[in-house]
């Protein structure tokens, strides 16, 4: 018999970290229980002690505080452990509501019900297959189905009308869960395959359908739950006994799956996804140790095992594609590595000019990440370290935590992929064309800063560079770039508010209100949206919620184009003041001085202003500010 001494040698660390209120330490303790015991009373033992840790879990780890509503017409109460759980390990503390059962339409149409009343940040809708389309078996028992079609198309304008009803009195973000395809079903399986409407074809094409509607709604996300089950298995996803029996539904051997599932994909509504993704060589981008085999014995190409490190190159060749930046960071001699580049090009999925930055050198990998985030303008919290070393794992875990760093698992290259993609990185709710043109700008960054050190001061070589700047309303920049640059933007953000898509669309039309995004290129390109402005008029004052800009541009006067049109669109308003705020935050030290870089004047904070905001004022009518002089402002 296995002795059960390691188990309650961690329960007790997890104790004793409790017991200490060491947020940290009761996180890496709750972790080594869970990898070691599957038991649901050691998850409900994690969800009790992180419960009573909420506030040290918050101000020591920085974790996010989220009032949750689950609205319903299943029973989750048995799953909820395991959601606190599994959002704590991913730095979340939720304060749950759940929703009465089958009550979900009053409570997401009716704004003074309980629901309403919490006024949540986050409401997860879990429906079953009677609710959203009960009648889809019955209509594709025949696999003829000539209703379906029309079928689906009902449910999907049913649930848009709970959506956006719900969304016409709540900013809150919302993820909407999809429905698991049937195990069993009357047609069986070979007609299932090939029947056109077969109920597997029917929910398939609502599940794609709710997908598209979820984009159309602010603030919303499709959870795809048959993804998962499929995953795990569709025939062990459901207890059929306990879903009779209760409406339970989900295997209680499936609750950790479900809630990992369910904290990914709202994680995507409230955290911007990682940007810069650094590899290893040597048993990491290739077999073999480059410095010992050379160049013709690494292990590349379309046999085993090297189309195992092949399909890894292609999978970061697809991460680019969509807007992740690849950077190297290897310990080796930097001509080997161009040799290998160029004498294995042809089993190589990448090539050199596929990496935005390369530190290949004997350097501490933690020392050539920091020059990387140097180099990009980007922090820390941007980045991915891939590696097969255990040590330099840990050693940048240790010296760089904000990094994430994962181990490749080198004695099974197959598992490369997975051992990225299981991770939530680079998450995304969707992919905007500046994020497709992202490796084209900073290549064009890195001119830029070559063509600086090559000018005679910084006005001439500003000059030299051709900007062109345009402004035009964020609903128009579109929409989803402005509310990805307000979740993803800390370093240049006076103010570091995240804003929904509704709440982006309430500036833009209240009287005197301004959402204006910045479109700017240069002679190496064209940078896309970059900046944003939230503002509204106040009496004679026209008040600037938020101003941010990319790191990208910033240095370049772009973010003096974008107040001075602020303050021309002001004055046109009526408003004789400018009234700017600055929250300082960990990240955003690079505009601290900005507005009194721009001639505004400390003033007292106003009633009920946050006593952590900075206000400042400057008055239009004297001295509005002034676009630079070597930006060429452009209508649009």
């Amino acid at each position: 018999m296995q002795s059960d001494t390691p188990r309650q040698d961690l329960r007790c660390a997890m104790q004793n970290a409790v017991a200490g209120q060491n947020a940290a330490a009761a996180v890496k303790a709750a972790r080594q229980l869970l990898a070691a015991s599957s038991r649901p009373s050691d998850v409900l033992f994690c969800a009790t002690a992180f419960s009573t840790m909420a506030d040290a879990l918050a101000k020591q780890l920085g974790a996010r505080r989220l009032r949750t509503c689950i609205v319903r017409s299943v029973t989750l109460e048995p799953v909820l452990p395991s959601l606190a759980v599994e959002a704590a390990l991913e730095n979340y503390v939720l304060d749950i509501q759940v929703g009465g059962y089958g009550s979900y339409v009053d409570e997401l149409l009716n704004p003074v019900s309980a629901l309403g009343n919490f006024q949540p940040e986050l409401i997860l809708i879990v429906l079953d297959l009677e609710e959203i389309a009960g009648r889809l078996p019955d209509l594709c028992a025949d696999g003829v189905g000539s209703e379906v079609e029309m079928e689906v198309e009902a449910c999907v304008a049913r649930i848009g009308q709970l959506l956006r009803g719900f969304r016409a009195h709540s900013s809150a973000q919302i993820l909407f869960q999809g429905l698991v395809v049937p195990d069993c079903t009357s047609l069986g399986d070979v007609a299932e395959a090939n029947l056109p409407h077969s109920l597997t074809a029917a929910i398939q094409s609502l599940n794609r359908k709710l997908a598209a509607l979820c984009g159309t709604v602010s603030g919303c996300i499709f959870f795809d739950v048959d993804r998962l089950a499929a995953r795990d298995g569709r025939a062990r996803w459901r207890d059929e006994r306990m879903f009779f029996a209760s409406r339970l539904p989900v295997a209680a051997e499936s609750f950790r799956a479900y809630s990992r599932g369910l904290v990914r994909s709202f994680s995507a509504l409230f955290r911007a996804p990682r940007k810069v993704l650094c590899t290893d060589l040597d048993n990491t981008l290739w077999g073999g140790v480059l410095g010992e085999d050379g160049p013709n014995e690494i292990v590349t190409g379309s046999a085993f095992p090297g189309n195992c490190y092949l399909e890894y190159q292609k999978y970061l060749k697809q991460l680019s594609a969509r807007g992740v930046l690849l950077a190297i960071v290897s310990k080796n001699n930097e001509a080997d590595v161009r040799e290998a580049f160029n004498v294995r090009a042809a089993d190589l999925a990448l090539s050199l000019d596929d990496f935005i930055a390369r530190r290949i050198n004997w350097n501490e990998k933690a020392d050539s990440i920091r020059e990387i985030a140097r180099e990009l303008s980007l922090g820390l919290d941007s980045f991915v370290f891939v590696d097969d070393s255990r040590v330099e794992c840990e050693a940048v875990r240790q010296l760089l935590p904000e990094v994430a760093a994962v181990e490749a698992p080198a004695m099974q290259p197959w598992k490369l992929v997975e051992a990225l993609s299981e991770g939530a990185f680079f998450d995304v709710t969707t992919v905007t064309g500046e994020d497709v043109r992202r490796a084209a700008e900073y290549r064009a960054q890195t001119q830029r800063a070559e063509l600086a050190s090559s000018a005679i001061g910084r006005d001439a070589f500003l000059a030299s560079l051709g900007i062109v700047c345009s402004f035009q309303s964020a609903l128009q920049a579109p929409l989803a770039r402005s509310v990805q640059l307000l979740a993803k933007t800390n370093q240049f953000n006076l103010t570091s508010r995240r804003y929904s898509a509704a709440e982006v669309e309430e500036f833009a039309s209240m009287a005197g209100g301004q959402a204006v995004a910045a479109r700017v290129r240069d002679r190496f390109g064209d940078s896309g949206v970059v900046g944003l402005a939230l503002a509204r008029k106040q009496g004679d004052s026209c008040l600037i919620d938020s101003l941010l800009l990319s790191c990208r541009a910033i240095g370049r006067g772009i973010e003096t184009a974008l107040l001075a049109h602020v303050g021309e669109q002001a004055l046109r308003s009526g408003a004789k003041r400018l009234v700017g705020e600055f929250i300082a935050t960990n990240k955003n030290s690079p505009c601290a001085d900005f507005y009194p870089n721009h001639g505004f004047i400390r003033i007292s904070l106003p009633e009920n202003a946050s006593p952590v905001s900075k206000f400042y004022e400057l008055d239009l009518t004297v001295s509005p500010p002034t676009s630079p002089k070597w930006i060429a402002l452009e209508d649009h």
